[in-house]
């Protein structure tokens, strides 16, 4: 399961704690902010604080309609480096219309932030045993993007601005 203990990195290099909580197994909804899974969306009328939705690589935003105008966060789970969905799935979650904050979980360490960041997402949870501190510069490794980017408005092919 998710570890909802570990400090969140924001794209602008604030670190902040996590305010989701899951379900617990007995099914008791948390008095906080609710963390979801696609499985548990019947039960969104019964929370009254934020929701957040997990989203894992087996549920594309291609295949399923999620209430997004009703989430608040949505927590994108990449399973492992060699597994690039979720920059899809943030990428069309945006396109969608969402805009809430996305926070990559998972697999996340310094060398794929600017990456997720430019692919939309607003904040991360770094994998286990990684440096806040050094993953903090990872956020601006570039300045001058050589591809066109799909979820930041008005980029510019191979010129870097935006």
């Amino acid at each position: 399961m998710l570890n909802l203990d570990f400090p969140v990195l924001n794209k602008d290099g604030l670190v902040t704690q996590n305010s989701y909580q899951a379900i617990t197994e007995t099914g008791e909804l948390p008095s906080t902010d609710v963390l979801l899974d696609t499985t548990q969306l019947d039960l969104l009328s019964q929370i009254n604080g934020k929701v957040a939705l997990l989203i894992t690589a087996n549920d594309s935003p291609e295949e399923h309609v999620f209430p997004l105008a009703d989430l608040d966060c949505i927590f994108i789970e990449f399973a492992g480096f060699n597994d690039g969905r979720g920059y899809s799935f943030a990428t069309l979650l945006r396109r969608q219309g969402f805009t809430g904050e996305l926070r990559a979980v998972g697999d996340i360490f310094k060398d794929v932030l600017n990456y997720l960041k430019r692919s939309g997402f607003d904040s991360f949870v770094l994998k286990e045993g990684k440096s806040l501190e050094e993953a903090k510069s990872g956020l601006n490794d570039f300045t001058q993007p050589y591809q066109m980017s799909t979820a930041v408005p008005n980029a510019h092919y191979q010129t870097g601005q935006v």
